[in-house]
């Protein structure tokens, strides 16, 4: 079946083609060997448009050039000349992908600091420390947390087991039914620590974030995406969890 001209365009275009040498090769093709007046009375393009235009399919290799008794005759290569040099298009990217992945994992992770005010400001704190199934550990007043965030802990706590995301927690003594459970205990290494009573925010570490959130006062929560304060923040973690004892429950 027979492709309108618009049709056969639209793939020459996205190919890579200009408007004009999508023209210029169509009218050729039909013609065989044959000289630049020939071609050009085919099309409404200048002489020297079509002419220039030529020169440029034959650099691309899609149209070849041969001199006949001292005159330049062009030929249309054959159709699977496009295919042919798509191929060879394909694999020269996919030989230099190693080096342009080697070069984007050189780019440093933009750094941020994103305030939050209220409890919705900080249930969005809570909220994007599980979007991603990361390791996280987190330290501080949780008894506050529980206390002045009503069900928002819960609800952190909830969507971490659900996506089965692993916790190292630092919390002062306490007991609740959900430590009791076995899937919260599958996921989650506890120990407690005298010191954590006073504590008056809660810090959670995931990937190259730290999130905060006070647990006292004014409800302020705090995202920072900087990893030189995430690793800082991951041996204040550690330092907490040589000092506490591992929680019996």
């Amino acid at each position: 079946m027979l492709l309108k001209s618009m049709d056969i365009e639209i793939p020459l275009r996205e190919y890579g083609l200009s408007e004009k040498e999508i023209k210029v090769y169509l009218a050729l093709l039909p013609l065989g060997t044959v000289n630049l007046q020939q071609v050009a009375k085919r099309l409404d393009f200048p002489r020297t448009t079509v002419y220039n235009t030529l020169n440029q399919l034959t650099e691309k290799g899609l149209v070849s050039r041969i001199v006949k008794k001292g005159v330049n005759h062009f030929t249309a290569v054959e159709p699977e000349k496009l295919s042919m040099k798509l191929e060879e298009r394909k694999k020269l990217i996919e030989s230099i992908i190693p080096n342009l992945n080697e070069l984007k994992s050189q780019v440093k992770d933009m750094s941020s600091v994103e305030i939050y005010e209220g409890f919705k400001g900080v249930y969005t704190v809570l909220t994007d420390v599980f979007k991603e199934r990361q390791q996280t550990y987190y330290f501080g007043g949780y008894a506050g947390a529980l206390e002045i965030l009503k069900h928002i802990p819960d609800h952190a706590r909830m969507m971490r087991l659900e996506k089965k995301i692993p916790a190292k927690i630092v919390i002062a003594p306490m007991d609740t039914e959900m430590f009791h459970k076995k899937a919260y205990k599958k996921l989650t290494e506890m120990r407690f620590l005298d010191s954590m009573k006073s504590f008056p925010c809660m810090v959670l570490i995931y990937g190259n974030n730290v999130a905060m959130h006070t647990v006292e006062g004014e409800l302020i929560g705090i995202i920072i995406r900087n990893k030189e304060v995430a690793v800082a923040m991951r041996m204040v973690f550690e330092m907490y969890w040589k000092q506490a004892k591992p929680a019996k429950i």
